[in-house]
């Protein structure tokens, strides 16, 4: 035996072996550069199906394509075995034939699983690694299919609906009979274009639809939180027949700008034409009147409610009420 070659025996002759090699020989780029490609691209897709499923909180609509990629992935790693089990760490098979007489060697090295290729496995395991690539295909068709169609995200509708808010309690500061300090029209806050005659109703509040954002009128309860002292000093926020909540939280119907106010300050009830004020639980407390509550209080039109360095005026509102 030479120095540097590895023997192994098998059972088959010379036939045997070289129509196994011309069976795997359609398959010879897959073995010798096809296998790195594919396994660098499934590992991508697999790598890229989790990364965005898992940040999007998609994992339901993820699981099949999950799957699908893993399957291609792990689908490619008997290619590696069948090419490398062969010519481990470089060394050389020279196959011995025992099934010839006298006994001879192949002529030439086998650099592949010499076991695997008499069986006749090269063939399959190269048409499962085609498999694997397909698997790996559906699995990113699938998933960009489903995040396409998936309707907007809890975080996209909340966000959208804040923002929703914001822009609706300018609206109704602007279009108030005496801001202070604020904007002075409805013109400065949406735009010279969204200017209107005069005589023309106010908006009073936006359709909070991600598809598409319409003006249009609610019920107004005849009352108004008018903001005296603070940042946000000068703006009148007419209050819906709904309760509402104040505070930092972008979610709230009165977002203030206040440090010490919390994110979900206090609420305000409505129930049958009364207005009541209650606490949510926050840091610095709500002072009604100079006095801190401690549970719900009914209001009265000029009642002051202090939260932080904000002071709001409850009210009647300049508006009629509306049925």
């Amino acid at each position: 035996m030479n120095t540097g070659v590895t023997y192994i025996e098998i059972n088959y002759d010379r036939a045997w072996v070289d129509s196994s090699l011309k069976g795997v020989q359609g398959f010879a780029w897959l073995f010798e550069w096809g296998m790195y490609l594919f396994l660098f691209a499934t590992l991508a897709v697999l790598l890229w199906i989790f990364y965005d499923s898992i940040t999007k909180r998609k994992d339901q609509k993820a699981l099949i394509p999950r799957i699908f990629s893993m399957i291609g992935f792990f689908a490619i790693l008997p290619a590696f075995i069948f090419r490398f089990t062969g010519n481990a760490d470089g060394v050389t098979t020279l196959v011995k034939l025992n099934a010839e007489n006298p006994v001879g060697y192949y002529s030439g090295a086998i650099n592949w699983n010499v076991k695997w290729l008499v069986a006749g496995f090269g063939p399959v395991i190269a048409i499962i690694a085609l498999i694997g690539v397909i698997m790996s295909i559906a699995a990113i068709v699938i998933y960009a299919s489903s995040v396409q169609r998936a309707k907007p995200s809890t975080e996209f509708v909340r966000a959208f609906d804040n923002r929703m808010s914001n822009l609706e309690n300018k609206v109704q500061s602007a279009s108030s009979p005496a801001p202070k300090n604020g904007a002075s029209s409805l013109s400065d806050v949406m735009g010279t274009d969204a200017a209107k005659p005069a005589g023309t109703p106010a908006p009073t509040v936006f359709d909070r639809k991600p598809q598409a954002a319409t003006i249009i009128d609610t019920p107004k309860s005849g009352y108004t939180l008018s903001v005296q002292a603070g940042g946000s000093r000068g703006y009148v926020y007419e209050l819906p027949m709904s309760t509402v909540t104040v505070g930092r939280d972008p979610k709230s119907f009165i977002v203030l700008d206040d440090g010490k106010v919390s994110g979900s300050h206090v609420k305000f009830l409505y129930n049958n034409d009364i207005w009541s004020v209650l606490d949510l639980g926050s840091t610095n407390g709500t002072y009604l009147n100079n006095v801190k509550i401690t549970g719900q209080e009914q209001l009265s039109s000029g009642d002051t409610i202090k939260v932080g360095d904000t002071l709001l005026v409850f009210g009647e509102s300049a508006s009629p009420r509306q049925p």
